[in-house]
């Protein structure tokens, strides 16, 4: 910092030597995204929703939000974490459903969970009867969600998925055996909400983004909730609905922030409203 000041003081040349170190200083970090865009331009074909893989330090962060939101070890989260990393048949399904989808032009081959990492383990934690899902979009997350399902099954623990979508189109990855574990429900998401019975273990916010919408959501589903039910939000880095939720409804509330490896998008996250442990 003393030659930062000694520079300062000089007179004309002084402040220019100083521009010169924060542009050097800044562009470190600034050129790196733009690296990264540059090469997805190129390489992905994705429109909307893109998909990426996190930095290996961001998947041990990951284990320990859903250590907390789940109640298990952080040990166990990471082994559910790394179980869906390494579901050779899930990758396999969902390579085979963009090759033979029409729809799946605007897929990337190479399959990335990122945080839907956390969804999984966190279903595969606390085994919820019955995950609902609003807003699936290419079908990426049922996927995700069914695989987690099927594996509670195996242990005796079988739940349903219930996704929904406006979009009459959506979901194409959704299918084969794991479309026997949920279904798909079209039209408005508060409708379809509307007419589900209770008993919610897992839901997860991740349809319309207005603030409006989402605070709708939240309160079609509270009174559908089971007891010790666990609320995701896809949206909470960028509105305070689910934690208005959850200060309402005596949950707690942790964030969890994505860190995307080698991707310009500079990631979303996971809020969860959950009663403690």
């Amino acid at each position: 910092m003393r030659w930062k000041r000694h520079l300062a003081n000089l007179p004309l040349v002084g402040p220019l030597l100083l521009f010169a170190y924060r542009a050097r200083a800044s562009a470190a970090t600034g050129l790196g995204p733009l690296r990264e865009y540059a090469r997805w331009l190129v390489a992905s074909r994705e429109l909307t929703n893109y998909t990426y893989d996190l930095t290996e330090r961001n998947k041990r962060h990951l284990a320990w939000f859903v250590s907390e939101v789940a109640g298990i070890a952080p040990a166990a989260a990471l082994g559910y974490i790394q179980e869906l990393e390494n579901d050779e048949d899930l990758r396999a399904h969902i390579r085979s459903a963009i090759q033979s989808s029409p729809d799946g032009r605007f897929s990337d081959r190479e399959i990335r969970f990122g945080r839907r990492l956390g969804w999984y383990a966190i279903a595969r934690a606390t085994k919820p009867g019955v995950v609902v899902e609003t807003g699936v979009d290419k079908g990426l997350g049922s996927c995700v969600l069914a695989a987690a399902l099927r594996r509670n099954a195996e242990e005796g623990r079988p739940g349903i998925y219930y996704g929904t979508d406006i979009d009459p189109k959506a979901g194409f990855l959704f299918g084969g055996e794991y479309a026997k574990v949920g279904k798909l429900l079209y039209g408005d998401s508060v409708e379809s909400l509307l007419r589900l019975d209770a008993g919610i273990g897992l839901f997860i916010n991740d349809s319309d983004h207005s603030v409006d919408y989402e605070a709708r959501e939240y309160a079609v589903i509270e009174s559908k909730l089971a007891g010790s039910a666990i609320v995701l939000g896809d949206n909470a880095h960028a509105t305070d609905e689910l934690l208005r939720f959850a200060e309402r409804s005596g949950r707690r509330f942790l964030y969890f922030r994505e860190q995307p490896d080698r991707h310009w998008y500079p990631g979303a996250g996971i809020g969860a409203a959950y009663f403690g442990h």
